[in-house]
């Protein structure tokens, strides 16, 4: 993390990239999952609200967003929304499991244009995959990935260490090149959620993540020209001691319209059905400096198990 390359948020008029959760529905229980999703949010955006924040984005030239969930593909509009963002030359990903992929929706991913679909794929066989993901089925996900590759679609990978997949890192990655894909991203599993409840059954220990780290080294250069190996080596707790110095220059919304400061603190700093893009972008600018999060941030720091209540939303503006 080099503060030298970082860009300052107070010079710009508008966030960089838009992580949205468009829905909080999802076929699976995932161990390690953030947003404790697959339930469905009663306040959830109306499709009138939904464009709304969509033709925003477009008026503020916000150049790249990515829809996740939950998993986005049980969204019930989501092409439509793709394509909004789309024809208006917003960049997009899309963050799925992979298990709702058929030719037509991969026919209609095509045809988007989007800048990749990510996929997550944690193991080389089934056991530790749907070890992670409960009700998952690995071999939806790697097809979907091989479908993908055929109608020509740009594909990403993402793999979560965990004690009981950590040491398949090397297969994964020699996998993702098999599959034909554009690139793998990987890091330390993020502490926030559902995988901070289940922190003690899922963290490897420092040994596991030596090794994990080294492989991977070793990989970014085998694949160097071949194919991308991105890994990101920080934890959530290091993340925000740099964070709440130099915040990112994005936003992450919430099926419900709420905007989180960060993904590990709790703090909503606005509220997409009542504010505008614009106001919305102001507070999240003066919300790092807050006595009542950076006092939260200090606790934290000195009991990360403070992270399991990232999910207990506190709002900072009413």
């Amino acid at each position: 993390m080099d503060k030298n390359n970082m860009i300052d948020i107070y010079d710009l008029d508008a966030p960089l990239f838009i992580a949205w959760q468009i829905n909080a529905e999802c076929n699976l229980g995932c161990l390690h999952c953030c947003e404790e999703a697959g339930h469905s949010m009663p306040d959830k955006l109306s499709r009138e609200e939904t464009f709304n924040v969509l033709k925003q984005i477009v008026d503020l030239k916000i150049p790249y967003v990515a829809f996740s969930g939950g998993e986005p593909l049980l969204h019930p509009y989501i092409f439509e929304m793709c394509e909004f963002l789309r024809k208006n030359s917003v960049n997009l990903k899309i963050e799925t499991n992979g298990e709702y992929i058929d030719e037509e929706k991969a026919d209609k991913m095509l045809s988007l244009n989007l800048r990749s679909v990510q996929i997550s794929l944690d193991g080389v066989t089934p056991s530790a995959h749907e070890k992670l993901r409960l009700g998952g089925n690995w071999k939806k996900a790697t097809n979907a990935c091989r479908l993908l590759k055929s109608k020509g679609v740009n594909i990403e990978i993402v793999f979560v260490p965990t004690k009981f997949n950590i040491h398949e890192i090397g297969q994964i990655i020699d996998f993702a090149y098999s599959l034909g894909v554009y690139g793998i991203y990987t890091g330390k599993i993020m502490r926030i959620g559902r995988a901070a409840k289940n922190w003690d059954i899922l963290c490897p220990s420092d040994q596991e993540y030596k090794t994990f780290f080294d492989t991977l080294n070793e990989k970014v250069k085998q694949y160097e020209g071949k194919m991308k190996v991105y890994f990101y080596p920080y934890d959530v707790i290091e993340e925000l001691k740099y964070r709440r110095m130099f915040p990112a220059a994005s936003l992450l919304v919430i099926p419900n319209g709420k905007v989180k400061l960060i993904g590990p603190l709790p703090f909503l700093c606005g509220d997409l059905k009542k504010q505008k893009l614009t106001q919305v972008w102001k507070n999240y600018r003066t919300s790092w400096q807050k006595p009542e999060v950076q006092e939260f941030i200090n606790r934290l720091l000195e009991n990360p198990k403070l992270l399991a209540e990232s999910n207990k939303w506190i709002e900072l503006f009413h």
